[in-house]
Formats: C-alpha cells, structure tokens, sequence
C-alpha cells in the first residue's frame, strides 16, 4: 500500500497553492472508483451501458433516475455536408452504437423523458458570435470560427424540444465569457442508488467512434469514469451551471428563419441531490473547475456578460491543480493534447527541468483538429517563450515532443506514475483562465491506477494492443527508452510505430504581428484575468 497521505500532500492541491489565495480548495474525496475509458468506442459503450436500463421501471423508479449532459458540442443531428457529397463523420446523426447505427442518442433521449426520467441537456452557444448584433456579430463570429457547431447544436436543442417531456430541458448555455466557451463534456447518470459521472474531452458527435488500432486520421481522445462520492462534485457543479443559465434572461439565435430562444421561462430549477457517498474504492479524487472572470476595457463596444454567481472572481482549480502537480514531478512529465498553446504550462516545466536534473518531459500531440484555427505561430511562441529560451543543451535533452497521425483531442496529463489528470482543459491560457471546463485530479491508495493508465495510454500510441502487449512497457524505464533511447533502459522490445514521428522543437523566438497578437489576445487564448475588447471586432 501507497502512503496515500504523503502523496495527497505531495500532488494534490495545497491551501497555499490556489489561486488567488483566497480561493476555495477543489473538491477532494477518498472511496471512489476512476475508469479511464480510452477512445470513443470506449466511452461511447460504457455510457451505453449506463444509460440503457433506465426508464424501465416503475414511474415511481423512473422518477428517481436522472441523465445530465453538457457539451461544448451536442451534435446529436449532425450538420448538412457540403451540397453533391454524402454526409461524413460529424455530419452523420450521433449514435452511441457507431457509425450509421440505427439507435439514435436523440431518440433514445427522448423515450427516456417521456419514461418519466429526469433528462437535461445543455449545449454551449456563443451568446456574443451567434446573436443578432448586426456587422459586429459577422467579425466576431469569423473570429471565434464557431458559427456551424453552435448551429449544429441549436438544431439538436430544437429537436429534444420537440418531445414535450424535453420542451424546458434541453438548453443553449449562453452563460460564458464574451470570447470564451462552456467547453465542459459532463455526463451524469443516476438509477436511484447509485450515480455515475463522466468527464473529459469527449463531446458526443459522431466522428467520436474512435478505437486502436488507429487508421491514419481518427479521432484520439479520454474520458474519466468517476464512481462514488466525487460524483457529487460533478453534480454540483452541472448544477450550478444549469440554475445560473436558468437565472438569466432568456437570449435568442437564429436558425435560418426560426428563432431559437437560449432557455424558457419553464426550465426547472434543479435542485441538490443526496447522491451516495458510500466508499466504492480506492482512489482518491479533486474535482477541478474553471469558471472565467468578467473584466472589460472602458473603451469596450464589443458584446458583454455578466458574471457568474456562483464564482464571481472566477475559479480556476485546474490551473492550481495542474501547476502544483507538475512543480512536484521528479521523474516524467507527459502532457497529450491538442496544442502547446500556453505560455503559463510551458513555463512549469521549464522550472522544473531546472529543479530536477534527471526529469524527463513528453509532449505529444496529434494531426490538427479541423475545428481549431491554423495558428501554430502561438504554439511557437508558447514552447519558445515558456518553456525552452533558457533550458541548456543537457535540460533540452530532456524534453521531447511527438506528433501522431491522428486527431488527438485528449487533454491529460500524468506526473510520476502517481498522479493523473483528466478532463476538458487543454494546455491552453483559455482552458487555465477564461472556458468553463472540468476536470479531475488522481492517486490511489495502492499506488496503481496512474501506472495501469500510462501502460494504456502509451500502449495506444505504441500500437500495443491489450493488457499483454501494454504489460511490456509497464517497467517505467523500459517505456521512457521507447520515447528516447538515451533514457531509461532497454529490454521492453517495443520501437515507437513509424506513425509517431519527432517533432522538430523551436530554436528561436517566433514573433507574432500586433494584429496576430491581438486575435490571439481578443479571440484565440483568451485570458480572463485581464481585460477583454475593444471599439472594433
């Protein structure tokens, strides 16, 4: 057995590590039981799973169950494919049976409702980019590049509306910053004795369906399966964020000649839930938000919200949680995301490189994500400025990043084989300062769940299929000689695929234009923590 209380001293968020000082500690919790689920396919059929049962009961078993969903995309529709081409990937209706299945998520929703469970469901809109603001709106929206999503979604919250079980359950999420995204992927399931929550980078759209061995170009990704008492963390803050929206004025979008409005004067409150708190395992939990401030320029004419109220100066636990993890690293740090956008990340390692002498850092990341804004110039800049523009020639040595051929949208981190994190949050300021986004913080009493989800996540990359094939690089060094033959030690046997190449890392400062600056300021990496506008868009 670990000494669980030294490591929750050592990787967990301290009293003295939030930020600000003032701010609350995260949600912390022991007895629960955490499922890393790799890939869609994973995701997809254990929330299956979960979800199937329910409604098949008594009304008054019904009544008691509940599925809480929301996204940063709800593509439960698809969205139409360019005119003369048959639809594709996310363009297809979502099933959580795969592609083409016939067992709709939005049908198997709406059964589920008029069964007399409690379904809800939000989706993000950008309240600033896709209302009628006139010529603004145009510009901002071309900036933010969201326009189909946040239609795409619209037209999924206007077909649950449909049911009328659903009419004032499935809403617009309006409540974010100005610039910014309710970017949470939270699923919440509860039978009436138990619940279930599901948190990470999987937004439930149908170019989802991911699974190794990966064919060149798809979809990479992880979500956090939480049993036991940290589920009702998750709760409150799916919670929070529906009686916030449900509090607001009700806003409304267009949908080519139908308005659609954000929420009704009907939503339901949703009220707190005695959720079972009984042990259910060994791991140990912090469950981290980031929820943005709200300061404008005087000079600001671009659209505006108000702050939220149950966090008025912000929250921002995943930054707290993420930057005491990796100031704590001794051996590796290992980072798989989208992009190395943030300065403030990059700067973590590169004290910490500094500190320890024989740590090791990987960084890998995958073929662009066709939603994000080609802008690697920031990715440059963040590697350059942060984290390499004074490491010597021994302390680079020790860094190394790689890139896949597919589209990893995963946004994890591992520390040690001890510590883990896994959520919505990219390495992006946005993700750290400005999105809503959730995310959690793991140990394990026995020491065992981190190292279990490095063999299975660097066996996905590896191309190690199954526990077998990914038990030969569950030696640490063994599997740091795989990335990097000057480290570790050899005797695992495994190559890296010849799909996974080196990335060339900068070697000079890349500048950005003060107009490049500015979008990435204004739209791309947006900071909460400084004021955000201007006169024009």
């Amino acid at each position: 057995m670990a000494d669980i209380d030294a490591l929750r001293k050592k990787y967990f968020v301290q009293p003295d590590d939030t930020e600000p000082p003032s701010e609350p500690l995260p949600a912390t919790f022991s007895g629960c039981l955490v499922t890393p689920l790799i890939d869609g396919a994973a995701y997809f059929n254990d929330l299956a799973a979960a979800i199937t049962p329910l409604g098949t009961g008594t009304p008054s078993e019904n009544s008691a169950q509940f599925i809480y969903i929301t996204g940063w995309w709800v593509g439960f529709l698809g969205h139409p494919p360019p005119p003369g081409r048959p639809p594709r990937g996310s363009e297809l209706p979502f099933s959580l049976d795969g592609y083409g299945a016939s067992n709709l998520m939005i049908d198997v929703l709406k059964a589920k409702a008029r069964a007399g469970v409690d379904v809800r469901v939000m989706g993000w809109i950008s309240f600033s980019g896709m209302a009628d603001y006139g010529v603004a709106t145009s510009s901002v929206r071309n900036k933010i590049g969201i326009a189909d999503i946040n239609l795409s979604t619209m037209a999924s919250i206007r077909e649950l509306r449909n049911e009328p079980a659903l009419a004032d359950r499935a809403c617009l999420n309006i409540i974010a910053h100005s610039a910014g995204a309710s970017h949470t992927k939270l699923v919440l399931v509860g039978n009436g004795t138990t619940a279930t929550g599901y948190t990470g980078g999987l937004d439930l759209v149908n170019d989802r369906h991911g699974a190794p061995p990966h064919p060149a170009g798809q979809w990479h990704d992880v979500q956090a399966k939480v049993q036991g008492p940290a589920v009702l963390a998750m709760y409150e803050f799916y919670r929070n964020i529906w009686n916030e929206l449900r509090a607001r004025e009700v806003r409304s979008f267009r949908d080519g000649n139908v308005k659609v409005a954000s929420h009704t004067p009907g939503t339901p409150y949703l009220p707190t839930r005695n959720l079972p708190t009984t042990p259910v395992g060994k791991h140990h939990v912090q469950s981290l938000r980031t929820v943005p401030r709200f300061n404008y320029k005087s000079t600001n004419l671009l659209p505006e919200n108000q702050k939220i109220s149950f966090a008025p100066d912000g929250l921002f636990e995943v930054r707290s949680a993420w930057f005491n993890a990796v100031l704590t690293a001794e051996r590796y740090v290992y980072i798989e995301d989208q992009g190395f956008w943030s300065v403030d990340v990059m700067a973590w390692l590169n004290r910490v490189l500094k500190i320890r002498d024989d740590l090791k850092v990987v960084l890998i990341k995958g073929i662009n994500d066709p939603n994000d804004p080609p802008i690697p110039a920031y990715a440059n800049v963040a590697l350059w400025n942060g984290l390499l523009h004074d490491l010597n020639p021994q302390q680079r040595g020790r860094v190394r990043a790689f890139l896949r051929d597919v589209f990893v949208h995963t946004k994890s981190t591992i520390v040690d084989d001890h510590w883990a994190l896994i959520g919505s949050a990219n390495a992006y300021q946005r993700s750290l300062y400005s999105d809503l986004e959730h995310a959690v913080g793991l140990l394990d009493e026995e020491d065992a769940l981190v190292r279990q989800y490095r063999t299975q996540l660097w066996g996905d990359t590896f191309g190690l299929i199954g526990p077998a094939e990914q038990s030969r690089i569950a030696d640490l060094d063994q599997a740091l000689h795989v990335w990097e033959p000057e480290w570790g030690t050899a005797g695992s046997g495994v190559t890296l695929p010849s799909n996974v190449v080196p990335l060339t890392l900068p070697t000079a400062e890349t500048r950005l234009t003060d107009s490049e600056q500015d979008q990435h300021d204004r739209y791309y990496d947006v900071d909460s923590r400084f004021p955000w506008g201007g006169c024009l868009p």
